[in-house]
C-alpha cells in the first residue's frame, strides 16, 4: 500500500463505469473519514506516467471534498485499459452494486472500448448475462462502427451479434424476446433477493430505474411479497408505545455491547459497510428523537 497525492491521480479519464456518483454515499464517507474511520484503498494503475484510478470513486471524492491532500492506494502497473477493466469487474462486489442504468453505461464503454470481445467475455467482467451485453450491442448507435468479429475467450474469432442488421425492421426477431425474457427473469431473481433482504419496493424501484406504481405492479404479478412495505405502510394501525418500548430495549442492548467490541480485532475491508448502515440508522434516529422532543414539547404548552 502506498500514501499517494490526491493531485496526482487521475480520476476524470473515463475509468468511472458506473452512470453517476452517488453524492450521499460521498457525504457519508467524507463524515465517517472524518471522524477517523478506516477504509480500504483506492486501487490505481500506473502507466509510468499517471495513476489511473480504477477502484474507489466514491472513497476519492470523499477525501476530496474533506480535503485530504494523500491518500491509500493499491498501485499496480497497467494502462487506462487496464485500470477501465479492473473498474468493470471492481463494482461487482463494492459497497454500493451496480443499478440497471450503471450496468447499461458500463456495457456500452466496454463496446466501445473492446469492441472485438465477446459479449460472454465482456459479461464475466461485469457481472451480467451475455444475452444483456449482445442485446446492448445491438442497440448502441455505434454499432455498424464495431468488430464485424469477435474473439472468444478461448482465443477463437466469432462472428460478431448484429440483430438489427440480420432482421427487417418490424417484428422484432424470435431470440430478441428471449432475451428480454432472460434479463427480465434476471431483474425479478435480484428484486425476490432484495425482498428478503429487507428492501421496500421504493428502495427496490430507485435501484432498477422504475416508477413505484410500477414495480409494485410488477412485484404483484410476480407474486414477490416484500415484507418491509408491510412494516413502513399505514394499511393496519400499529402499537406505536409497544413498537416505541421494543427499539429502547433495543437500543439499550445494542449499547451495552460496545464495551465488548476489540477495534484490532475488526475486519478493515468491513468497516466502510458498518459505518454506512451505522450512519444511516444513526441519521434515522436521531430526526425520530427530534420529532418525540417535538411532541413532548407540544404536550408541555398545552
Amino acid at each position: 500500500m502506498n500514501r499517494i497525492a490526491m493531485s496526482a491521480i487521475a480520476f476524470d479519464a473515463g475509468t468511472q463505469i458506473r452512470a453517476a456518483i452517488d453524492q450521499q454515499i460521498v457525504g457519508e464517507y467524507a463524515e465517517a473519514m472524518t471522524g477517523g474511520a478506516m477504509f480500504p484503498p483506492i486501487v490505481l494503475f500506473h502507466d509510468g506516467n499517471r495513476h489511473y484510478l480504477a477502484d474507489g470513486f466514491h472513497r476519492f471524492m470523499a477525501a476530496q471534498r474533506i480535503q485530504w491532500r494523500e491518500i491509500d492506494a493499491d498501485v499496480r502497473p497497467g494502462t487506462i485499459q487496464d485500470a477501465l477493466w479492473f473498474a468493470l469487474g471492481a463494482n461487482r462486489t463494492n459497497g454500493k452494486r451496480l443499478t440497471e442504468s450503471d450496468k447499461k453505461h458500463a456495457i456500452v464503454i466496454a463496446l466501445k472500448t473492446w469492441p472485438d470481445r465477446s459479449a460472454r467475455e465482456l459479461s464475466n467482467q461485469i457481472g451480467c448475462s451475455h444475452q444483456y451485453v449482445s442485446l446492448i450491442r445491438d442497440q448502441v448507435s455505434s454499432t455498424r462502427h464495431l468488430a464485424e468479429r469477435v474473439a472468444g475467450k478461448d482465443g477463437k474469432s466469432y462472428p460478431a451479434s448484429r440483430k438489427s442488421e440480420q432482421k427487417p425492421m418490424g417484428r422484432p426477431p424470435k431470440n430478441a424476446r428471449a432475451t428480454t425474457r432472460t434479463e427480465r427473469a434476471e431483474r425479478w431473481d435480484r428484486a425476490r433477493q432484495m425482498a428478503t433482504e429487507g428492501y421496500s419496493s421504493r428502495q427496490m424501484a430507485d435501484a432498477f430505474g422504475m416508477t413505484l406504481e410500477g414495480l409494485r405492479e410488477a412485484l404483484r404479478q410476480k407474486g414477490i411479497d416484500v415484507p418491509a412495505d408491510r412494516v413502513l405502510g399505514k394499511a393496519k394501525r400499529h402499537n406505536s408505545n409497544r413498537i416505541l418500548d421494543q427499539m429502547i430495549l433495543d437500543a439499550e442492548h445494542l449499547t451495552a455491547d460496545v464495551p465488548l467490541i476489540v477495534f484490532d480485532d475488526l475486519h478493515r475491508d468491513r468497516l466502510a459497510e458498518w459505518i454506512k448502515s451505522l450512519i444511516s440508522s444513526r441519521d434515522k434516529l436521531s430526526a425520530f428523537i427530534r420529532r418525540l422532543k417535538e411532541r413532548s414539547q407540544h404536550g408541555e404548552a398545552a
